[in-house]
C-alpha cells in the first residue's frame, strides 16, 4: 500500500502543471533519470518497511496465540481464518490511516502557500494532498472490508455464514459496526475533499476529516470494555493520533520532492511533542488494560513489551534526526535524512504491525469488583464526603494532558515576552493556571466519579465547566499572548493561521450575539430535556462530547461578553450587559424547572446503577436544580465587576483620545478639528433651532 502511495507521486509532476502558478520546468535526461532512480529507491524502501511490518504482524499473531484459541465446552470456537483476516486488515487499516493523516496534515501545515497567493497550495503540498486523497480512499475501502470480518469475529462465525441482512444490522445497530461504518464515511469524505482542494483551508478541512475518521474505532476496542475503560480510551485516543502524526508526517517528508528544509523544521517541532505523548499514553493504556506482571507473563503483555522497545529505538533515531540530519537537510543534502527516515519508517511499520496483532489478541481478564464497574469504568463509589472528593482521584487523561500542555505553552509564551523585555500581567497567568486547575479538579478528583452517579454532583461539574472555568480562561487573554509571543512569518505560520481564524467567516458567524446566546443556552435545555444526557452518561464518547461542549460554549459566550482578546464583532458595553442578563434569566428558569420537576432525568441510568446510599433520586435532582439556580451568583458578581471595570477603562481611553485631538487642534490652529468645539457647536445649533 505504501509503495502504491509513493508511486502515485510519479505522475503528479505533469498534473501539477495544471495548477495556476505551479512551475514545472523541463528537465534534462540525466537529472530526470536521477530523480526517477531516487523515487524508485524510496518506493523500494517503503515496500520493505511495509513487508517488515507485515512479518511482525504475522509473527505476533502466531506466537501470541491470537489465532490458536482452545475450544471450550459449550462455546463456539473462533475460525482462525477470521482472526488472521482481522489482524491483517487492521494492519492495512493502520498504514492507510497514517498515510492519509500524515499527508493531509503535511499539505495543510508543513509548507507555506504559493508566493503571491498564500492561501493556495504550493506544488509539493498539492502532491501531498493528492497522495492523502488516495490513501484516504484506500482507508475507506479497508474499513468497509473489515465489516464482514469483524461481524464474523464478534459473533464467532465463519466468513461463509455472513449474510447481507446480518451485516446491515451489524453496521447500523452494533457499536463496533457503527464505528467502522462511520470511519469509512469520514475517510471517504476526506478523500473527496483532498482530491478537490487547491487551498490551504481546503487541505486543513481534509486533515480534520482524516483525524476525525481515526477516532470512532478507539471507543469500541479492547480498551473500551475493561474495568478502567475511561482511562484506557483517553490514553488510546492520544496514542493513536500522536502515532499517526509522527509516522504519517515522517512518511510525507520522506516522499517529498522539494522544499524539505522548511517542512522538516516544522515537523521536527511537532514531532518533539508527539513522541512523549506516544510513550506516556502507551504506558497509560497498558497500565489500564493489564497488570504489571502480565507484561511478561501473558502473550498480550509480551507483544506490548516488544512494541515499547521498538518505539524506544524509534525515539532515539528521531532524536538523532533532530540533532544531526536537520542541519544537513538545511544545507541541501538529503541523503543522510533519507537513510535515517527509511530505518525509522521500518521501525514504525513494525510497531503498527505489532499493534494490529494486539487489537485481536485478548488481554488478560480480571474479575470486575462489581457490575457497575463495566458501566462507570471504576468500582462503585461509597457515600460522598469531603474526604472521598479530595482524595479519591480518577484522572481524566485527556483533560489533564490538555491542561499540562496548554499551561506549558502559556508559560513559555510569557517567558518569551519577558526575555524580549515586554511585560505581561502576572494575574493573567494566574487566571490561566486557575482556569485549568478548576477543570482538572472538577473532572479528575472524586467529584468526577460522583458526577457519574449523582445528578447534584454532575450539576456542580456542569456549572464549573460552563461558567467558572471559562471566565478565568477568557480573562487570561491567551489569544493576545499568542499574537505577541509568536514570531511573524511572511511565508505563513502559526501567528498568521491564528489571525486568519479570528477574521474568518466562521469566527464572524459564531461571534454574533444571538448565535452565541443560542449556543450557550441550548446546551442547558437540549442536553437535559432530551435523551442526550443519558446517552452522554452511558457512552464515554458522549461524556467527552458533553464536557467539551460545556467548556467550549462557556468560553465562546464569555469571550464575546468580557474577553479582552480581539474578536471580529466587538459589542458595545450596553449590549454586553443586556446579553448577560438574558442568560441570567434563562439560567434561573432552568434551575427552577429542575427544582419543581416531577420526572427523573436519565431515570434508566440512575436506577440501573442503584446506589444503595442514595435514598431519593428525585430529591437529588432537585438539589441539582438548586445548585444550577444558585451557582451563577458568584460568577455573576465577577462578570458585573469586570464589565464595569472594562467600561470605565474604555471611557478613560476615549477621554484621553479626545483630549489629544483637542491639543493637536489647538497647536495647529484648527479649532474645527477639536471634538469638544465640534460638540459645543452642535449644541449651539440645536439651541438656535429651538428659538
Amino acid at each position: 500500500m505504501l509503495g502504491y502511495v509513493t508511486a502515485s507521486t510519479e505522475t503528479s509532476e505533469n498534473t501539477a502543471a495544471t495548477i495556476p502558478g505551479a512551475r514545472v520546468g523541463s528537465r534534462s535526461g540525466p537529472r530526470r533519470g536521477t530523480d526517477r532512480g531516487r523515487r524508485g529507491t524510496k518506493a523500494l524502501a517503503l515496500a520493505l518497511a511495509a513487508v517488515a511490518g507485515l512479518v511482525a504482524a504475522i509473527a505476533a499473531l502466531d506466537l501470541g496465540g491470537a489465532v490458536d484459541i482452545p475450544a471450550l465446552p459449550g462455546l463456539a470456537t473462533p475460525d482462525p481464518l477470521v482472526t488472521w483476516a482481522s489482524g491483517l486488515l487492521k494492519y492495512a487499516y493502520d498504514l492507510a490511516m497514517l498515510a492519509a493523516v500524515g499527508c493531509t496534515i503535511a499539505a495543510a501545515c508543513f509548507l507555506p502557500g504559493r508566493t503571491g497567493d498564500r492561501a493556495r497550495l504550493a506544488a509539493q503540498s498539492w502532491r501531498w494532498l493528492r497522495i492523502g486523497a488516495a490513501a484516504a480512499g484506500l482507508w475507506a475501502l479497508v474499513a468497509l472490508a473489515s465489516l464482514p470480518v469483524d461481524f464474523a469475529d464478534t459473533f464467532v462465525r465463519p466468513l461463509s455464514e455472513v449474510t447481507a441482512p446480518g451485516l446491515w444490522s451489524y453496521a447500523t445497530q452494533s457499536e463496533q459496526g457503527q464505528s467502522l461504518a462511520l470511519t469509512a464515511l469520514l475517510a471517504l469524505a476526506a478523500a473527496v475533499v483532498a482530491a478537490r482542494a487547491f487551498t490551504i483551508p481546503g487541505a486543513a478541512c481534509a486533515a480534520a476529516l482524516a483525524v476525525a475518521a481515526a477516532v470512532p474505532p478507539i471507543f469500541t476496542g479492547h480498551s473500551a470494555s475493561n474495568g478502567n475503560h475511561q482511562i484506557a480510551v483517553d490514553g488510546l485516543l492520544i496514542h493513536v493520533l500522536a502515532a499517526a502524526f509522527w509516522a504519517g508526517g515522517l512518511l510525507a517528508l520522506f516522499i517529498a520532492r522539494r522544499d524539505p528544509a522548511v517542512a522538516a523544521r516544522r515537523y521536527s517541532f511537532a514531532a518533539a511533542l508527539a513522541y512523549p505523548a506516544i510513550g506516556i499514553s502507551g504506558l497509560i493504556v497498558f497500565g489500564a488494560n493489564v497488570a504489571v506482571s502480565d507484561l511478561w507473563e501473558s502473550a498480550y503483555g509480551r507483544i506490548a513489551l516488544v512494541k515499547i522497545a521498538v518505539l524506544a529505538v524509534g525515539g532515539v533515531l528521531g532524536w538523532v534526526h533532530r540533532r544531526r540530519t536537520l542541519p544537513e537537510v538545511e544545507a541541501g543534502d538529503r541523503r543522510a535524512f533519507n537513510r535515517l527516515a527509511a530505518v525509522e519508517l521500518t521501525l514504525m511499520a513494525v510497531a503498527f504491525g505489532l499493534a494490529s496483532s494486539l487489537s485481536v489478541t485478548p488481554p488478560p481478564t480480571e474479575a470486575l469488583p462489581d457490575p457497575n464497574t463495566a458501566l462507570l469504568g471504576f468500582p462503585t463509589p461509597g457515600p460522598m464526603s469531603f474526604t472521598t472528593i479530595v482524595l479519591d482521584w480518577y484522572p481524566s487523561v485527556l483533560l489533564c494532558a490538555a491542561a499540562v500542555t496548554l499551561v506549558g505553552f502559556y508559560v513559555a509564551g510569557v517567558a518569551r515576552l519577558r526575555r524580549r523585555g515586554d511585560a505581561w500581567p502576572w494575574y493573567r497567568t494566574a487566571l490561566w493556571i486557575g482556569g485549568w486547575a478548576v477543570i482538572v479538579l472538577t473532572t479528575s478528583t472524586g467529584l468526577g466519579k460522583y458526577g457519574m452517579v449523582l445528578f447534584s454532583a454532575h450539576m456542580v461539574q456542569h456549572m464549573a465547566l460552563n461558567m467558572l472555568a471559562p471566565i478565568l480562561l477568557v480573562l487570561a487573554a491567551p489569544t493576545t499572548l499568542a499574537l505577541r509571543a509568536l514570531r511573524p512569518d511572511r511565508a505563513g505560520g502559526p501567528r498568521e493561521w491564528l489571525l486568519a481564524l479570528i477574521h474568518s467567516r466562521w469566527s464572524r458567524f459564531i461571534s454574533r450575539p444571538l448565535v452565541t446566546l443560542f449556543i450557550y443556552l441550548t446546551s442547558l435545555y437540549v442536553m437535559y430535556f432530551t435523551g442526550m444526557f443519558e446517552w452522554a452518561m452511558r457512552s464515554h464518547f458522549g461524556h467527552l462530547f458533553m464536557t467539551a461542549h460545556f467548556l467550549a460554549a462557556g468560553c465562546l459566550f464569555f469571550w464575546v461578553v468580557i474577553g479582552p482578546d480581539p474578536k471580529p464583532r466587538p459589542l458595545t458595553y450596553p449590549a454586553k450587559v443586556l446579553l448577560y442578563f438574558v442568560t441570567i434569566v434563562f439560567h434561573a428558569i432552568f434551575g427552577l424547572t429542575l427544582m419543581m420537576g416531577t420526572g427523573l432525568i436519565a431515570e434508566d441510568w440512575y436506577t440501573q446503577l442503584a446506589m444503595p446510599w442514595v435514598a431519593d433520586l428525585l430529591a437529588d435532582q432537585r438539589a441539582g436544580g438548586g445548585i444550577a439556580w444558585a451557582f451563577g451568583e458568584i460568577p455573576s458578581l465577577i462578570i458585573i465587576g469586570v464589565l464595569i471595570a472594562q467600561w470605565a477603562r474604555s471611557e478613560e481611553r476615549e477621554g484621553r483620545r479626545l483630549d489629544r485631538m483637542a491639543e493637536r487642534a489647538s497647536a495647529t490652529g484648527h479649532p474645527e478639528d477639536d471634538p469638544h468645539e465640534v460638540y459645543n457647536a452642535y449644541l449651539a445649533s440645536l439651541d438656535q433651532e429651538r428659538r
